[in-house]
Parts: C-alpha cells; structure tokens; sequence
C-alpha cells in the first residue's frame, strides 16, 4: 500500500516539472554614437557597440561605454525578470582639447578656418580633441603663420609661435597737421606720426580731416625700409544761403549783385563776407558774415519797410478808391447806414503826395490829396454828399419822367424825381423803362 502511493507521488512530481514553463532569457542590446564604444557590464568588459547580451539576471546593473576622445558615459539600470528585451543607448560626447596658444609679438589675430578666435594669448576650450586644427596668426608688420594643433585626449597643450617682422616704417605728415591716418584699412593714429610696423609690399594710405577733401596715397614699401609721406590737405568748399523777409531782396556779395533771394552761393572759401539787401519801399541791411571751413551757413534778413500807410473812410461805405489813376478798390461796410465805412487799408506808398479820386452813384466826387511820411500812418475820412443824378426814364401815357430809380414791383414802378422826392407810376400807366447810362 504504501509503495503503491510513493509511486504515484514520484509520479505527480515529474508530471508538475514537466508541466512547469521554462523561463527565457533576456535580450539586452547595447549601442553607442558613434559606434565602437568599450562595453563594460558590472566591471566586467563584454565588447564594442553595437553589442548584443543574454546572460544578464535580473536586478540592477552597472553599465560603462568608453571610447578614445570621447567622454566616458556611465548609466545604471534594473533589469526586471520577464522583460524579453530592451536596448540600452548612450550619446557620446567629444572630449574638449585645452590650448594655451601665445606668440611674440602677442596680440595677433587668430582665426581658424575663417572663424575669429581672438587675439594672443588665448586659452581655446571649445575644440573636439580627436581633430588636427591649422590655426592662423596674423598681425600687421608681420608675417602669417600657421601653427597646427592636435590634442592628446585632455592633456592640456601650450604652443607659442615667434612672428617673423615683415614690415617697414612710414612717416606721415599732413598740413595742417591733426588728420586721421588710416594704413591698409585700420587707423594708425594722426599726422605727424611714425608707423613702424607698416607691412611691405603695396600699402594704401587714407588721410582725413574735418573740413578737408580725404587724400588717399599708394606706396611700396619694402621689408626693414623707411619712407616719408607729405600731403598738403585741400579744403573743402562752403555754402552760404541768403533769404530776406519780405522775401524778393536783391543780394549782393563783396559788391558783386546775386539776383533776388533766396540766393545760394556754393564753393565758397572760408573767410568773411559783406553782404548788402536791397528791396524797394524798404531800408538796406548791410552785414558781414563769417563762413567756416565746408560749412553750410543761412542768414535771414529782415527787411525794414520805411514806406507809409493810408486809411481811408467814407461815409457811407460802397466808394470806390482810385488812387494815383489807378482803381485800389471799395471801401466795405453798411451802405445803407450812416456809420463810417470799415478801413480801407493802403500799405506800402512811398513818401510823398498822393491823389486820391472817391466815387459813389449819387453821390457827388470827392478828390484829396494826402502826403505819406515815411513809417507813419496817414487818413483820410470823407463824407460824400448826395446829388441829384437821373438814372432812369419813365414813360406813360401822361408824359416822360426822369429820375433816380427806387423800386420796380408788379403793381408800381417807383422812381426820385427830385432830391428827396419820390413818385410811384402804376404798371399799368407805364408804357416804358430806360435805364439811362452813366454820364
């Protein structure tokens, strides 16, 4: 009985571990940018990426990549039972070379591949220590050169490089003295001056002063060899601008007659000026004017009027003003009221006696003749007196009847037969109207 039943438990067990699943492994793929990195899992080295592992167990794991020139990445992470698989990536970076760069003379330019770095001594931190870089060394006197780098992973690297002279020395005086001096494009200083460190070979050299026309020379010069360079500067001309207020002045200048304003006088000399305004009705203004090196110079002059003024007024307002023959116009206002006329203003006569003719239908004519001082303000206030001066004719059946004209309606025609008397014709009386013409 009792070995019946441990055969049958012998049995059961085999039964269960074959029925048990099998547990599989997992995948762990390593990979690396760039490629090629050392793979070191748990202190142990397993290979380069890309770099593919089965026997990992469960639990956590420390993982290093390393590869020449670049920074060695390190990462830990869990593996968990049942994952079949994962990828583990690691983004390497370039090692910084470090570049300690000087040279005799210092402050030289450097540049690499066309790209500024600067000026010696320079500490360089920024470049990938796998490269080989050609750095240029410029400084004006010198000679290029050319120093190549190539770093040992971190180690710092120190280069000094000794330029070679190659220039020559310029002597450079301007008169006046004071000008800018610009050598091949970069400012030296100003005149007088020595520049010793002029490049051999063509040089350009650009001369500027303010208020002076900018030279600009071309030499050789030679390695180790001396020149002098002297330029007589040439001013540049000034303007000089004339207006009057009122405008229309007649200028002249020294003496010489320029037109009416507004006068611009170009390519001037410095230096100064005597200038007279002219304009009829008012004073002369004479003045002198100082002009500055390629200044731009405006002078406004006012022009004094040394004419008089005449007021007119009439009573009633409606004359007409014929001043000197010539019609000057109406005087403005009420003509139906008794109140002075508004002022009919007349500017700008010349000193002197003036006649003045003032006319009005119906009234009598009225001559004056005012003397204008000049600067002052003469008037005159007329009072015209009314005639009697028929402008119309009215015919009817009882006879012709001449007049002033008052009304005309549809029932009446009404006219002044007399000073002060009126008389209205029926329209039906009436055969005819005539408008009489003026004497």
């Amino acid at each position: 009985m009792k070995t019946a039943f441990s055969s049958i438990l012998s049995l059961l067990l085999s039964f269960c571990v074959l029925a048990a699943p099998q547990r599989k492994a997992t995948r762990v793929d390593f990979t690396s940018s760039p490629d090629g990195a050392l793979v070191v899992i748990d202190g142990d080295m397993r290979g380069t990426t890309p770099l593919t592992v089965y026997d990992l167990q469960p639990g956590p794991h420390h993982i290093r990549f390393s590869l020449r020139d670049y920074e060695t990445h390190t990462d830990i992470f869990a593996l968990e039972e049942g994952i079949p698989y994962i990828v583990k990536h690691a983004e390497l970076s370039p090692v910084k070379g470090l570049l300690l760069l000087t040279s005799d003379p210092s402050e030289c330019a450097i540049s690499l591949d066309g790209i500024s770095y600067g000026q010696t001594p320079r500490l360089v931190t920024d470049l990938d220590a796998k490269g080989t870089y050609r750095f240029l060394l410029q400084k004006p006197g010198y000679q290029p050169r050319t120093v190549e780098v190539k770093f040992n992973g971190r180690t710092p690297l120190a280069k000094h490089e000794q330029l070679i002279l190659d220039s020559g020395i310029l002597r450079v005086g301007t008169e006046p003295g004071g000008a800018s001096v610009i050598v091949n494009g970069i400012e030296r200083g100003k005149t007088p001056m020595e520049i010793k460190d002029v490049p051999k070979g063509r040089v350009s050299i650009s001369l500027s002063l303010a208020g002076y026309k900018t030279e600009v020379r071309e030499l050789n010069l030679n390695a180790g060899e001396s020149q002098e360079l002297s330029v007589q500067l040439e001013e540049l001309p000034s303007t000089l601008v004339l207006t009057s207020v009122p405008e229309g002045a007649r200028f002249y200048v020294n003496g010489e007659a320029h037109g009416k304003g507004p006068v611009t006088l170009s390519n001037l000399k410095r230096g100064k000026y005597k200038v007279v305004a002219k304009l009829d009705g008012h004073a002369d203004v004479e003045r002198d004017i100082e002009v500055g090196l390629a200044q731009r110079v405006s002078q406004e002059f006012t022009m004094e009027n040394i004419r008089g003024k005449l007021e007119i007024r009439t009573i009633p307002a409606g004359a007409q003003i014929i001043l000197d023959g010539h019609p000057a116009g109406v005087t403005k206002g009420n003509e139906e009221s008794t109140a002075p006329s508004e002022i009919f203003l007349v500017p700008d006569l010349l000193s002197g006696e003036h006649s003045i003719v003032i006319k009005k239908d119906g009234f009598a004519d009225v001559v004056r003749h005012p003397v204008i001082e000049t600067g002052k303000t003469a008037q005159v206030n007329v009072r015209l007196k009314r005639v009697f001066k028929p402008n119309v004719e009215v015919v009817t059946s009882s006879g012709t009847y001449r007049g002033v004209f008052v009304d005309n309606n549809a029932e009446a025609i009404t006219i002044e037969i007399s000073m002060g008397i009126t008389r209205s014709f029926p329209a039906e009386d009436v055969k005819n109207v005539n408008f009489l013409d003026a004497e």
